[in-house]
């Protein structure tokens, strides 16, 4: 995995931002825990590979 924005991790999964940041807010505390700033427009490579296994996005 490598460092993503969430625009490009939404394009990957064919949703809005917003619809992307709506799928992971249940698993904002574990995200906010992994290092997950709520401004960040870059995820490191560890919470994209955590976003894309949760919700099958193929990067």
């Amino acid at each position: 995995m490598k460092s993503m924005s969430k625009s490009q991790i939404a394009e990957c999964a064919g949703v809005s931002v917003r619809t992307l940041m709506n799928w992971c807010e249940p698993f904002r505390q574990e995200l906010t825990k992994m290092g997950l700033s709520p401004k960040a427009k870059v995820l490191p490579p560890h919470i994209v590979k955590f976003i894309c296994e949760k919700f099958d996005i193929d990067v």
